[in-house]
């Protein structure tokens, strides 16, 4: 649909070039004689920028110096610039995106042209070496988009009726993309992925059915040129499935009744078979070692931590260790203890006067539970510690008290020599001395949302993290931690950022139990951060190598798919096990996820390293 004002007619210069000037016997200058659109509101997103002179133009004057598009912002609008004797067009980059953003022209926004004329040495010029005779400036707007539309946003070369939209792909392999064409552009808001399924066929006529469930797509615009002669793709849609790689078999491709496509001006859109004959079949074959592309290969190997992203992994008992040592593995304290007492559930009242040994150990948000005994409480967990509620003293730190805690230590350290105690040693000297002090010894994270306020000394140590909700929940004398996670001063909030804790760390050393101590399965996890750290896959390949043991446990990686922004927001994350499956999502995070079982032998898992191999984001390929 064009508008009515597009005609190429003289347009009155007064504006551009200051005043009409009288003919003369010869030309000494290149001038401006026509500008399209004439209308300087409401251009559409796809609407050539065309402009005539007097003279034709030397085409090495016509360059992105020369003649500029720039919004209001000040960013360059993208097209291409071509030049035919006397005629500059200015052909903007086409749109994909369901928000309309990713056009050469973006909606409701204002731009300026420049034309770059004498005195400016790259200026325009004529091909008989006139220059323009000074420098141009002026304004137009594009059209607003309003939902629901009240108008047209796109120049339509087709005003009449659609074209179809066409089933190419009869035969493809399961990472390949299913690919539709169209010969004219489609308009990018009303390609939808809900619109489109497939279906396997499959052999069920014992139970009444001859396909199997539906599978997902994801559709995406991956060209939406303008309409050209004898062309029958200027418009291409890709199909992936959203969450699977497709195993070889016979599809249908289902579009759904209520489909919204439509063309530049409109008009619906329907989807055929190339073939006209098998309906909106496909078959998927089997997958060879033929390169599909360039491959750029990551190898996560685990030797910089910084690398490790902080956050908790929903459904584990506590975070694995990623230390910069080369492995992702498990760091459970033996001071955890035996697990004897089951899963604890501390009651209103006061603490345990001595010892506790817990598979579990938690303080309900609603709790309030006082420190009355004198000497030293040890509370242990070979799993997660959740302390929600509220921890207080009832009685005040003596000197007495400070002075036995210290020679507790010093003893310890004594007894070996002069060297760091371990965990448990340090731990059985502040027993033995009965010091006073408050112990809390997690084999997983030790996680406290509510406050401890104390007047002894506060002894946190976890196998995993130390998750704070905010660090002036703990009010303590003196505040001495082991965090296995990171072995970094500070802690981790819940939500997975750095706290830094006014505290120093403990010098103890971390010491693994001699045999299994545990009384259920203990599950830790961790999540890298986005791979690859700069750029992005446009597909991932299938079966990522991943060096790992299992030991007496179990080891596994998964990958989180990370979806690109599609209209101003992100799909939500996707967890698979192969990132082939993965559609739309440029990058990944390792999920690895350790489990160490109950048995005779204390021999957790570990893993090594992940390599990932991926086609880099970049030009689209002919295929």
């Amino acid at each position: 649909m064009t508008k009515a004002a597009v005609a190429l007619v003289p347009l009155a210069l007064t504006s551009l070039l200051g005043g009409c000037r009288e003919s003369a016997p010869e030309q000494r200058w290149l001038e401006l004689t026509q500008v399209r659109p004439q209308d300087r509101l409401g251009v559409y997103l796809n609407e050539r920028l065309v402009l005539h002179f007097s003279e034709a133009l030397e085409p090495e004057s016509v360059h992105g110096g020369s003649v500029r598009v720039l919004a209001s912002d000040g960013a360059a609008a993208r097209g291409r610039l071509s030049v035919e004797g006397q005629r500059i067009e200015f052909q903007p980059a086409p749109v994909l995106a369901a928000d309309l953003a990713d056009g050469g022209l973006r909606p409701a926004t204002r731009y300026t042209v420049e034309l770059a004329g004498f005195p400016r040495a790259d200026g325009l010029r004529s091909q008989s070496g006139l220059p323009l005779a000074s420098s141009l400036r002026w304004s137009f707007e594009t059209v607003a988009v309003t939902e629901p539309r009240s108008g047209f946003v796109f120049e339509d070369s087709s005003p009449t009726s659609g074209s179809p939209v066409i089933l190419r792909s009869l035969v493809i392999r399961p990472l390949q993309p299913i690919r539709l064409t169209c010969e004219e552009p489609i308009d990018p808001t009303t390609l939808r992925s809900e619109d489109f399924e497939l279906v396997p066929e499959v052999a069920l006529p014992g139970q009444g059915r001859t396909r199997g469930d539906v599978i997902p797509l994801v559709a995406r615009l991956v060209r939406n040129d303008e309409r050209q002669p004898y062309k029958d793709d200027a418009a291409v849609i890709e199909l992936r499935p959203r969450d699977r790689l497709l195993a070889p078999g016979t599809y249908g491709l289902v579009p759904k009744r209520t489909v919204r496509l439509r063309d530049f001006g409109g008009h619906p859109l329907w989807v055929l078979n190339s073939s006209y004959r098998e309906g909106l079949k496909l078959r998927v074959e089997p997958a060879t070692g033929e390169d599909e592309g360039a491959i750029t290969r990551h190898v996560e190997s685990f030797l910089d931590a910084r690398t490790l992203s902080t956050q908790a992994v929903s459904g584990a008992d506590g975070s694995a260790r990623w230390s910069g040592n080369g492995r992702v593995e498990v760091l459970f304290p033996a001071a955890a203890g035996r697990g004897r007492d089951g899963d604890v559930l501390l009651a209103a009242g006061d603490l345990p006067s001595r010892e506790l040994h817990a598979a579990t150990l938690s303080l309900a948000s609603s709790t309030r539970v006082s420190a009355r005994a004198a000497g030293a409480v040890v509370l242990r967990s070979q799993g997660r510690i959740e302390l929600a509620g509220e921890l207080r003293s009832e009685r005040a730190e003596s000197a007495a008290d400070r002075a036995t805690l210290e020679a507790a230590l010093a003893a310890a350290r004594a007894r070996q020599g002069g060297r760091a105690p371990t965990v448990s040693e340090a731990i059985d000297a502040l027993l033995e001395a009965d010091a006073a002090v408050v112990v809390f010894v997690a084999g997983a994270d030790l996680v406290i949302s509510g406050s401890i306020e104390l007047d002894r000394p506060l002894v946190l140590i976890a196998g995993g993290r130390i998750r704070l909700a905010n660090e002036r929940q703990l009010r303590v004398p003196r505040l001495l931690f082991l965090d296995a996670g990171t072995r970094q001063l500070g802690f981790t909030d819940v939500g997975g950022a750095p706290l830094l804790a006014r505290a120093a760390d403990l010098d103890w050393v971390l010491d693994p139990p001699s045999s299994n101590p545990l009384v259920r399965p203990l599950k830790l996890a961790l999540v890298s951060s986005s791979i690859p750290p700069a750029g992005g896959a446009a597909r991932w390949r299938s079966t990522p190598t991943v060096n790992l043991r299992a030991g007496a446990g179990a080891a596994r990686v998964l990958y989180v798919g990370e979806h690109a922004p599609n209209a101003g927001s992100r799909a939500p994350d996707v967890v698979v096990d192969d990132p082939a499956a993965l559609v739309d999502c440029p990058t990944v995070r390792l999920l690895v996820e350790l489990e160490v079982f109950p048995g005779p032998s204390w021999d957790p898992p570990f893993v090594d390293d992940v390599t990932l191999e991926y086609e880099p984001l970049g030009p689209k390929r002919d295929r």
